[in-house]
């Protein structure tokens, strides 16, 4: 079974295939949109996501190899997104990854979609700025800029969600822990 869903705040996701995992719908393959579930039994496994260097560290075989001793099994890769499974019954188990690293990531992520939500304002406006000026309007050139400002608006949710993650984040950095 195929389900869409846009990898945006990735504790979200993570969330969602552990929902799915406890129906009986085990992650088996995704990429940035697009999750495959197998059926398999109900809470059997837990999954857990990380985010390796972009371009493969030095130390991400090692990595990968003390995952795989330890009896956690990588289910697929999207780029530097992996997800992760641990059978249910061998207990709870999480990835370290200390908070000054999620944040570092959230802020990329939260970097790349103000990007994003920037230019298609700009677009946006400065399309229907243009257009009311002249003497018959073109509803092609109308429909593509209220386009530009739909996606701004449908890309603001998750911005904001991430900004309320990583401020979490940053509330909780204990220095002399982290």
């Amino acid at each position: 079974m195929d389900k869409y869903r846009l990898v945006v705040n990735p504790y979200d996701i993570e969330k969602w295939v552990n929902e799915m995992a406890s129906q009986g719908w085990l992650l088996k393959k995704f990429t940035w949109i697009r999750f495959t579930f197998e059926r398999g039994e109900p809470g059997s496994y837990i999954f857990r996501h990380d985010e390796l260097e972009r371009f493969g560290a030095s130390y991400e075989d090692e990595y990968l190899d003390f995952l795989k001793s330890s009896g956690i099994e990588q289910v697929d890769r999207s780029g530097n997104f992996v997800f992760f499974r641990k059978p249910a019954n061998d207990g709870p188990f999480e990835l370290y990854s200390d908070k000054k690293n999620k944040i570092s990531k959230l802020s990329q992520k939260i970097s790349l979609l103000l990007s994003l939500i920037l230019l298609n304002l700009m677009i946006g406006v400065i399309g229907l700025s243009g257009i009311f000026s002249a003497q018959a309007i073109d509803w092609i050139k109308l429909s593509m800029n209220i386009t530009n400002i739909i996606v701004v608006v449908l890309f603001s949710i998750p911005l904001l969600k991430l900004v309320r993650v990583r401020h979490k984040l940053k509330k909780d950095l204990d220095l002399f822990t982290d």
